[in-house]
């Protein structure tokens, strides 16, 4: 082999391994760099197979990469490493990313957090004294109790949700679930957002009531709270709340919200002002 020749080849080979090791996966425009740079099939073919990857395998993207002069069998691979979720490189703070199904917000510094359920501590009867002394006219009241005046998750106004249900494009361990509502509903529209009753030592929900003429259950219209929907791929939505004064609040799953004497969980958090220390307050 002609020296110019190796040195060549060798040069390629480094710009190659640079290029991968620069992020550590492969990218569609790492790809097309190496088509321009000349690397034939075997090599390419080679590095999608010993790397990560993180390729985008829409239909724009695969023209863009057909444009650039890559081959079918190399297209064809890319689309097999990209359904590869062992060697899929994911930003957990992307929320167009595969998230295990739940409530998700940003914090401060951006990054994706779970907001996780809470578990109503205690249902309670209100109000039954009314009832007997108004010969049954007065509604008894059923609320269920959460632990603590303010829920662990506070946040300063402007909140902003990700649900993410098994509709997405991946799979999960069904075990790993953090609230079977996620395994049942398939948008945010059979969630409901509630306002609490926040007293001392505890925040309390309205889950039904009766006399001696109507019985309800389920969370009264009046604590309900409207919210958008956007939705931003299959299983993934973005949860826009209209406006929250100060205060705590939770979703709630319709389709197995509190009723009477049962417990259930609850995503609570809060809402209060933020100082110019950044402290959140309640008033």
């Amino acid at each position: 082999m002609k020296p110019v020749l190796r040195n060549l080849i060798l040069a390629v080979l480094l710009t190659s391994t640079q290029l991968v090791s620069s992020q550590d996966h492969l990218t569609n425009q790492q790809l097309i760099q190496m088509v321009e740079l000349g690397m034939g099939d075997a090599i390419i073919l080679s590095q999608i197979e010993n790397s990560n990857n993180d390729f985008d395998v829409s239909t724009p993207a695969l023209l863009v990469m057909k444009q650039s002069g890559m081959s079918d069998a190399v297209l064809a691979k890319v689309i097999e490493a990209a359904k590869n979720t062992s060697r899929k490189v994911v930003d957990p703070n992307d929320p167009m990313a595969a998230h295990r199904p739940g409530i998700y917000y940003k914090d401060a510094q951006g990054r994706m957090v779970e907001l996780m359920p809470t578990v109503t501590s205690q249902s309670k009867s209100k109000g039954a004294l009314a009832t007997r002394l108004s010969y049954g006219i007065a509604k008894t009241r059923v609320v269920s109790r959460i632990s603590g005046a303010q829920a662990r998750t506070q946040f300063g106004g402007g909140e902003e949700f990700y649900f993410y249900f098994n509709q997405q494009n991946a799979s999960f361990d069904q075990n790993s679930i953090a609230f079977y509502g996620f395994q049942q509903a398939i948008s945010p529209n059979e969630f409901v957002l509630a306002a609490l009753d926040a007293n001392a030592d505890a925040r309390e929900l309205e889950t039904g009531s009766a006399n001696n003429y109507t019985t309800e259950h389920g969370i009264d219209e009046k604590h309900a709270r409207p919210f958008e929907i956007e939705q931003l791929a299959p299983g993934i939505f973005k949860v826009t709340p209209s406006y929250l004064a100060t205060g705590e609040y939770c979703f709630v799953y319709s389709g197995a919200a509190p009723y009477g004497h049962t417990q259930q969980k609850v995503y609570d958090f809060g809402v209060g002002k933020v100082s110019g220390s950044g402290v959140i307050t309640k008033y």
